[in-house]
């Protein structure tokens, strides 16, 4: 049974979730503290629900902390919809967000692709083992990337959309097609395209501002370019 940590002080929330996902054969293990999440978390944990919002140890805390030592992928809960929320959690590792009051529905449709995007990269379902391009190495199956030897921190979704551009190089990519095949799911937004983006260029550009490998086509979408190995 796949396990995931739901971090919240609100414990009725914590166990509406949990009860959706029993339907799903999903076992939660809940946490009502950044505290006792870091005492609870494990390699058996596939996934980390996180409350921005806590009292004590906050969600974005949290979230740094976790990242210093795990890139499981981390879905951030919270109260305010606002552009700077989305953009404060994205930034310090976070995969996904969803507001308050969600459908759980969602979440558990948020969960279930985050879980299984990770789990096909960590089998190996790709015949190659390593990309290269300019002084970046992509290790597929081991789940990381290198630039002049020095490991780069992606999240999970900024692996899946690396590699996503590079196996489909110099053809321009809309939104849309990055969110169909990267999140693959309705319910997310271009905001997380763009976001994500920006994340990606600033740990492998040379020069975000100026990027030689993920290229802004106005009007249409991105394009990677670079000479592939």
């Amino acid at each position: 049974m796949v396990k995931i940590m739901v971090v919240d002080d609100e414990i009725e929330i914590a166990d509406m979730i949990e009860d959706f996902l029993r339907l799903e054969n999903i076992e939660v293990i809940k946490a009502s503290s950044g505290e006792m999440a870091l005492e609870l978390l494990n390699d058996e944990v596939k996934l980390l629900v996180l409350d921005i919002n806590m009292n004590g140890m906050s969600g974005i805390e949290l979230c740094k902390r976790i990242r210093k030592v795990s890139f499981k992928p981390i879905i951030f809960l919270t109260c305010n919809n606002s552009q700077n929320d989305m953009l404060l959690g994205l930034g310090v590792g976070a995969d996904d967000y969803i507001t308050k009051p969600f459908n759980p529905v969602e979440l558990v449709a948020r969960i279930k692709a985050n879980i299984r995007r990770t789990s096909d990269y960590n089998q190996g379902s790709i015949k190659d083992e390593i990309i290269t391009f300019g002084d970046i190495a992509i290790y597929k199956k081991g789940y990381k990337v290198y630039k002049n030897n020095a490991d780069v921190n992606l999240t999970s979704k900024e692996f899946n959309l690396l590699l996503f551009m590079i196996e489909n190089a110099y053809i321009v990519l809309s939104r849309d097609q990055i969110l169909n095949n990267v999140w693959g799911d309705a319910f997310y937004d271009e905001n997380l395209v763009n976001t994500t983006i920006k994340r990606l260029r600033k740990k492998i550009e040379d020069n975000p501002d100026k990027p030689e490998y993920i290229k802004t086509i106005w009007g249409a979408g991105y394009v990677f370019e670079g000479t592939v190995r």
